[in-house]
Order: structure tokens, then sequence, then C-alpha cells
């Protein structure tokens, strides 16, 4: 008797993450951003705060990719995926520390308080 399993109908819940005026799809997380996330938090006791904030924005920014366009075609097909720097100069520190951690909770199991949105 075969056996055929589905695995494309595992999807997780849709999240959609806003900031700066922009939203972002952040439901899915890549194995490689996974993988990337996993290896920081091996090695985040290494690293300087500094060092190890910049690497923690940087793989949010990956995960973030290009914001979530409407309308022009034109306009969603030039968009361009953000950046750290970006991440750094759109948001006050308050802010982006509950982005990063809205953005890696599927990876850290860390659920936000939803008393503070």
């Amino acid at each position: 008797m075969d056996t055929i399993r589905d695995f494309d109908k595992i999807v997780p819940n849709k999240r959609i993450a806003k900031l700066a005026g922009k939203e972002f799809d952040v439901s899915l997380i890549s194995t490689r951003m996974a993988l990337e996330q996993s290896e920081f938090r091996d090695n985040v006791l290494k690293m300087g705060e500094k060092e190890a904030l910049h690497k923690a924005i940087g793989i949010v920014a990956k995960i973030c990719g290009k914001p979530i366009e409407s309308g022009n075609f034109f306009k969603r097909l030039f968009s361009r995926p953000i950046s750290e720097k970006w991440l750094v100069d759109n948001t006050n520190y308050e802010q982006l520390i509950a982005f990063i951690d809205f953005v890696l909770e599927p990876l850290t199991g860390k659920a936000i308080d939803e008393k503070k949105k």
C-alpha cells in the first residue's frame, strides 16, 4: 500500500508586521533563515552587544524581505527588500526590539504580550 503525505498543506498562520508605514508578511521563515538564527543564538554570548544587535537586525531584515505593496504593478515589481540600515533609520529602539521579537517569535517561541500592542 502506498503512503502519500502532502506537506504543501502545512501552512503557518498569517503573520503581518507593520512598521514605518510598510507591511511585511513574516508568516514563512525559510529553513536557511532558521539555521542562520540558530547559529546566531549559539554564538551570541561570544559577541559584543553591538555586534549581536546588528546581527539580529540583519536576520530580521532578510526574513522580512520586500514590503507588501498594493496597487501599481511596477511599484510591486521594483520594490526593494528592506535592509538593516532601513530598520535602524526608521525605528526607535523600543519599536525595533518589539519588531525583532515578533518576527523571530516562531523560532524563539517567545510570544508577545497582547496587552503591549
